[in-house]
C-alpha cells in the first residue's frame, strides 16, 4: 500500500557560500595584505580553497538517509557592501526550482555579515553555520536579534547530530493521524489522559494533524461484502476487500505464522487480526495518513470486536515495526511521543501502561497491581529476581515489536498468542528478558503539549510472554524512580520507549519545539 511513511522524509539542506571579493587594490582597516594578496584574483583563489574545504566537510557530515543536500549557491559581494534584493531572489529561486528548502547552511568567506542578513531575510527559513572564528557569533547575534532563526554549531559533529533533530521536526509537521473514533473526536471516553485539544494543540506545537473516521464504518468494511452494502454507508462505495486483497491477506497471515517460533491460536483467528490491519491500511491510504490511533475501550464496549473476534494489537505492533506510528487507546499524547522517538532513533517504539515500582519503608517494592491478566506465580518469580533493583519501572501492553534496532533489522524470535482467553485477537508475544542490559529511551508529552517527560533506562527483565491480554511487559531501571513517578503524574500513563540512547537529541528536539523538559 502507498502509505507515505515518516521514515522516508529527508531534510532539504541548501548550502550557501557568501563570498567577499575586493574590486580594487588598497589597504586599510578592512583590507589586509601586501602585493598580489591585495588583488581580486587572489581573493577569488583563497575563496575557492576555503569553499572547497567547507563543502567537503559539509558533504561528509550530511548523511543521505537524513539529509537531501541540494547543489550549493555561491553569492558574491564587493566593497560596495550591498546587493539588490531582486538579484538575491533570482539566485535563490533559480537554484532549486520546485524544491522546498528546510534549512540554509551557510559559510561566510570574508566580511559579509550584512550581506548574509540581506540574503537570509528573503528566505523565511532557518539558517545554520559551523563555528568559523568570530564570524559565527557576529552572524548569529545579528540574525536572532532580527527574528531570524539561526542555528550555530560548535563542531561539524554537532551539526551532524542536529540534522537528525531537524529531520524529526519535519516528520512531526508531516504527521497525519488516522483516528477511528466512536464517541468523541478529541479524547477517548475510556482513557482520558491524552491531549486535551488535539485539533488545535497538535497543529500549533508539532504541525501534526488528525483525520477522523467512524470506527463503525471501519469495522463494516473489514469484510469481503458488497462495497455498496455496508450498514453504516448504504449505497456508498466502501473499501471492502477485493479478490486481490484476499490473496494478500492470505499471504501475510501465512508469513506471520511461518516465521513464528510458536503459534497458540488457529490460523483463522490470526487471519481475522491480519484482516483488521489490512483494512486500517486501506483507510490510511485513502485518507493520506501515516499514523494510526483508535479508542479500543470505546469500541470494545459496543461488542462489535467481540462479534468479529478482532483486536487492533497486531495492527499496532506490525505498524510500528514498519515505521507507521500506531497507538493503543486513542492516546494521541503517546502517539506524538512515538513519532518523536521513531523520528530521532529511526527504529520502532513500544508503548504500554507504565508503572513505577518504588520501595516502601520496609525496603520491599510496593505490591504489584492485582490485574486479572497478570499470572500471579510468574509475577512473583520475576519480582523476586528483581529484588535488588532500586529504581524499577514496568511498561506493559500486548503490542511489542519483532524488530528493535531498525525497520529492516532481522525479525527476532516471537510467538503469536491470543489476546482473549477464548482464543481470538492475535498478538505478538516477545521475550523481553532476552534483552537484559539494553539501554532504552522514553518520553511522553503532557495533555497540554507544554511539557514532556524524557528518561533513560536499562532493561532488567520481562513479563507475560506466555500469557494473554495486556500482560506483555518489560522491566527497566531508571536513574531515579521517584523523580520519574513525579514527572509521570504530570504527563500521563503510557510512556513509549525505544531501544538505544537518544536522550540528548530528544531533549534538543523538545527544546526546539518550546516544550518544558522534565528529565528523569
Amino acid at each position: 500500500m502507498a502509505i507515505k511513511k515518516l521514515e522516508e522524509i529527508r531534510l532539504n539542506v541548501q548550502p550557501v557560500s557568501i563570498e567577499f571579493v575586493h574590486e580594487y587594490v588598497f589597504e586599510g582597516p578592512c583590507r589586509f595584505g601586501k602585493g598580489d594578496a591585495l588583488t581580486k584574483p587572489f581573493d577569488e583563489m583563497i575563496n575557492e580553497e576555503k569553499f572547497q574545504d567547507w563543502y567537503t566537510q559539509l558533504k561528509a557530515h550530511m548523511h543521505e538517509d537524513v539529509v537531501n543536500l541540494l547543489p550549493p549557491i555561491r553569492i558574491h559581494g564587493t566593497e560596495d557592501w550591498y546587493i539588490k534584493d531582486e538579484e538575491v531572489r533570482k539566485i535563490i529561486t533559480d537554484a532549486t526550482p520546485g524544491v522546498e528548502v528546510d534549512l540554509y547552511f551557510s559559510v561566510e568567506l570574508g566580511r559579509v555579515f550584512l550581506l548574509n542578513y540581506e540574503v537570509a531575510r528573503l528566505t523565511d527559513k532557518p539558517w545554520a553555520m559551523v563555528q568559523a572564528c568570530c564570524y559565527t557569533a557576529n552572524s548569529c547575534a545579528q540574525h536572532r536579534a532580527r527574528g531570524i532563526e539561526y542555528i550555530p554549531f560548535e563542531t561539524w559533529e554537532a551539526a551532524e547530530d542536529y540534522m537528525v533533530v531537524l529531520r524529526a521536526k519535519k516528520a512531526l509537521k508531516n504527521t497525519r493521524i488516522l483516528c477511528a473514533i466512536r464517541n468523541n473526536s478529541s479524547v477517548s471516553v475510556s482513557s482520558s489522559d491524552s491531549i486535551i485539544d488535539p485539533d488545535k494543540t497538535m497543529d500549533e506545537v508539532f504541525g501534526a494533524r488528525q483525520r477522523t473516521i467512524s470506527a463503525h464504518e471501519l469495522l463494516d468494511q473489514t469484510s469481503y461484502g458488497d462495497p455498496m452494502g455496508n450498514h453504516c454507508t448504504p449505497g456508498r462505495k466502501g473499501l471492502n476487500f477485493t479478490e486481490e486483497d484476499a490473496k494478500e491477506i492470505e499471504r501475510q497471515t501465512r508469513e506471520l505464522i511461518d516465521n513464528a517460533q510458536e503459534v497458540r491460536m488457529s490460523e483463522e483467528a490470526v487471519k481475522k487480526s491480519v484482516e483488521m490491519r489490512y483494512a486500517i491500511h486501506k483507510f490510511m491510504e485513502a485518507n493520506d495518513c501515516n499514523c494510526y490511533a483508535a479508542p479500543c475501550g470505546d469500541i470494545c464496549s459496543t461488542r462489535r470486536m467481540n462479534e468479529q473476534q478482532v483486536t487492533m494489537c497486531l495492527n499496532h505492533a506490525l505498524n510500528n515495526e514498519e515505521g507507521i506510528p500506531s497507538a493503543c487507546e486513542y492516546d494521541l499524547a503517546a502517539l506524538i511521543s512515538m513519532v518523536m522517538l521513531q523520528s530521532i532513533g529511526r527504529r520502532p517504539s513500544y508503548m504500554g501502561n507504565t508503572y513505577a515500582i518504588p520501595r516502601q519503608k520496609d525496603g520491599k517494592h510496593i505490591p504489584f497491581p492485582k490485574m486479572p491478566f497478570f499470572d500471579k506465580e510468574e509475577t512473583a518469580r520475576q519480582l523476586a529476581k528483581l529484588e535488588n533493583v532500586d529504581n524499577l519501572v514496568l511498561t506493559f501492553h500486548s503490542v511489542p515489536n519483532r524488530r528493535w534496532t531498525s525497520y529492516d533489522a532481522p525479525v527476532r524470535p516471537y510467538a503469536i498468542g491470543p489476546f482473549t482467553h477464548s482464543g481470538w485477537g492475535a498478538t505478538i508475544r516477545y521475550y523481553f528478558a532476552a534483552d537484559e542490559g539494553q539501554v532504552v529511551t522514553m518520553c511522553r508529552v503532557d495533555p497540554t503539549c507544554k511539557k514532556i517527560l524524557i528518561a533513560k533506562g536499562t532493561i532488567v527483565g520481562g513479563l507475560g510472554y506466555g500469557s494473554v491480554n495486556c500482560s506483555e511487559g518489560v522491566f527497566f531501571e531508571v536513574k531515579d524512580v521517584h523523580t520519574f513517578w513525579k514527572y509521570q503524574m504530570d504527563c500521563g500513563n503510557h510512556v513509549p520507549l525505544i531501544y538505544g540512547d537518544f536522550e540528548d537529541q530528544l531533549v534538543q528536539l523538545a527544546e526546539s519545539l518550546g516544550l518544558e523538559v522534565l528529565r528523569a
